[in-house]
């Protein structure tokens, strides 16, 4: 049922107690009456399963702003911000960071790209999202644009020396207690070695 006040769209995240409607919903017909703000919050401690894909998520990801209508789809006007520790890509340890960025983001229904492989290429080359169903999950684009805003390789530090190839051992922390490891790239040239007279 659309709303009939211009109130804030609060969302408050209980995997306990499941509600009947899904409160995380932004529907287009809504949006044909007026603007719809909305305020979302997901804490690791309490929204769990709303973050499972996101385990990066350390602290309270807060997204806010103004949905808005576009056309026949809508448009997400707002701030996220939300702490985060991927994984250092060398030596796993975890590497906090603060994730924090405004957003201006335009989504179609899919209906609008009809059945014609060129108006579909055409349109997912444009900055431009798209959704089935009446509307668009909040929570679902502030987990997407978080996953975007991991670095593809992270490192703890420029100088990260890694893990030991054999024992596992974060080297960062000091040498492990494995023997020097010869390079067996240079076994083909011993062959080459003349023998002494």
């Amino acid at each position: 049922m659309a709303p009939t006040t211009a109130g804030p769209l609060t969302v408050s995240i209980r995997p306990a107690r499941p509600c009947a409607d899904n409160a995380l919903l932004i529907e287009v017909q809504d949006l044909r009456l007026h603007p719809v703000p909305f305020d979302l919050r997901l804490a690791p401690e309490t929204d769990a399963a709303e973050l499972t894909a996101v385990p990066e998520v350390t602290g309270t990801l807060h997204f806010h702003g103004q949905a808005t209508l576009a056309g026949e789809g809508l448009q997400l006007r707002g701030h996220l911000q939300g702490e985060i520790a991927p994984a250092c890509s060398r030596c796993l340890e975890p590497i906090a960071m603060t994730v924090e960025r405004d957003l201006d983001l335009l989504y179609q229904p899919e209906s609008v790209l009809g059945e014609s492989a060129e108006v579909e290429i055409h349109a997912r080359d444009a900055d431009v999202g798209f959704f089935s169903g009446p509307g668009v999950d909040v929570a679902e684009v502030a987990r997407e644009q978080i996953l975007l805003a991991l670095p593809m390789q992270p490192l703890c530090r420029p100088d990260c020396r890694g893990l030991c190839t054999r024992c596992g051992a974060n080297l960062n922390k000091g040498a492990c207690s494995c023997a020097p490891q010869a390079d067996e790239r240079w076994n083909a040239l011993k062959s080459l070695r003349k023998p002494a007279r």
